[in-house]
């Protein structure tokens, strides 16, 4: 059986079959050798060589027998072997590939629920300046510049915290939190794989929610579009409204923030420069009930100018003294009093000169010192204190003409039909994403295979 087996695979390959040197009998081989070594076998062999040809010939048997029955094993029957492995291909393309794709495709046909989209526009505008002919360099000038308000022109920052808000987790506890969410995503007539479990938690919740809206910015034009998907019409047309209000609050919340810091800055501005003018009012009032002068200036040149003129009356006296003298006229009887009148005048210069620039503390000297220090500082803080006010009422002007708001490019509408699921197209992308993954699986078997060859 061996041997016809052996010898139809050797025609099928185009062999000549020969006999296998196994089948041979021991005086065949004795006769072959010596043929083929050019000596005549003789006619008579003697038992101890045929005993010893018969023991070489069963080994040669069951060593080419343990290697043909190897080899068969091995390489098989080569159709035998390709059928199996055109099999194999097929019945994995069948389980990786169709299955599967008939499974996705009953899916979007019999049980997957209808989404439903609603896209919405936006974007955030500021309004213009209330006047350009007002001062620049007030206090209320630099805090608006700092801010950002005055400009007319959309701003990307404000556009990309309203597409932060939507994505985030606030903006579901805005909406209610979970059993507002709940109602929208966990109804009974969703299917299993759509549907929002009940027993979702907030991370859950928060991923949950982000499938289900997406956002982005048109960079050029920093106009916000946002897609809101739901379970049915009304659903995601609501949902949109809900989020659209939402976030004008929260730029209005941003815009009455922005105007309250900068009111509040010029306020305390104020509040700070009118506590120096008191503080340095009060210095003063303390000043003066100190030396007991209101203004020491005026003291001051009120006793210069008397100094003035009692010098000059003590000229005009000591003038009528010298007169007499010169006249021969000495001893008058008005002359004694002519110098008493002089002394006095002496005295009271003397005092004056004391009072004005004396050694003393007390002096007007140094009274006006500290006083034109005082006087200088109430300037100072009262002209502080009379631009802050200006620069305040100038800010409240400004801040309450702009306002920050958000233009609905596109309103929300409600969708009449719904855009998902699409059972064809979405089944074929499914379709190719399987078939890429199974031939590149194929390809790493086969050579994984051919590796271990």
């Amino acid at each position: 059986m061996k041997t016809s087996r052996f010898i139809r695979s050797q025609r099928k390959h185009g062999k000549t079959p020969r006999t296998p040197m196994f089948r041979l009998l021991p005086r065949e081989i004795s006769h072959k050798i010596a043929t083929l070594n050019g000596i005549k076998p003789p006619s008579g062999i003697s038992a101890a060589v045929a005993a010893t040809t018969t023991r070489f010939v069963k080994v040669l048997e069951r060593r080419n027998g343990e290697n043909h029955i190897a080899s068969s094993a091995g390489s098989g029957n080569p159709s035998t072997t390709r059928s199996g492995g055109i099999g194999g291909v097929l019945r994995s393309f069948l389980f990786v590939v169709l299955i599967p794709t008939a499974a996705v495709l009953f899916y979007y046909i019999s049980l997957a629920s209808n989404v439903y989209v609603t896209e919405v526009k936006l974007t955030v505008r500021k309004s213009q300046e209330a006047s350009s002919g007002e001062a620049s360099s007030s206090l209320a000038s630099s805090f608006l510049k700092k801010l950002d308000l005055g400009s007319s022109l959309s701003s990307g920052q404000d556009t990309q915290i309203i597409s932060d808000y939507l994505k985030s987790r606030i903006v579901i506890e805005d909406l209610g939190g979970k059993p507002i969410v709940s109602e929208y995503f966990s109804r009974g007539d969703i299917d299993w794989f759509s549907r929002l479990g009940t027993g979702a938690d907030k991370e859950e919740i928060w991923e949950y929610w982000r499938e289900h809206i997406t956002v982005s910015i048109d960079t050029v034009s920093n106009i916000l579009t946002m897609r809101v998907r739901a379970y049915s019409n009304d659903d995601t047309y609501n949902l949109a409204l809900k989020l659209v209000e939402n976030s004008e609050k929260l730029i209005n919340r941003i815009s009455d923030r922005t105007k309250n810091d900068a009111l509040l800055r010029a306020r305390q501005e104020v509040t700070r420069s009118a506590s120096d003018l008191a503080g340095v009012r009060t210095a003063l009032l303390n000043f003066q009930q100190k030396s007991g002068s209101i203004d020491p200036v005026m003291t001051v040149k009120q006793m210069t100018s008397a100094v003035t003129e009692l010098s000059l009356k003590k000229i005009q006296l000591q003038a009528q003294i010298d007169v007499g003298s010169l006249s021969g006229l000495n001893e008058r009887p008005g002359d004694k009093y002519l110098e008493t009148k002089i002394k006095v005048i002496d005295d009271q210069i003397q005092q004056f000169s004391e009072k004005l620039t004396g050694m003393s503390s007390d002096t007007l000297s140094s009274q006006l010192k500290d006083y034109q220090l005082l006087k200088l500082q109430e300037e100072f803080s009262e002209k502080i204190y009379m631009l802050a006010r200006s620069d305040y009422e100038q800010a409240r002007r400004r801040i309450i003409a702009q306002q920050l708001y958000v233009v609905v490019v596109v309103p929300p509408l409600l969708p009449e039909s719904a855009l998902l699921p699409r059972p064809v197209l979405d089944t074929f992308v499914v379709f190719l994403g399987l078939l890429v993954v199974w031939g590149i699986g194929c390809l790493l078997f086969a050579s994984i295979k051919d590796s271990r060859i």
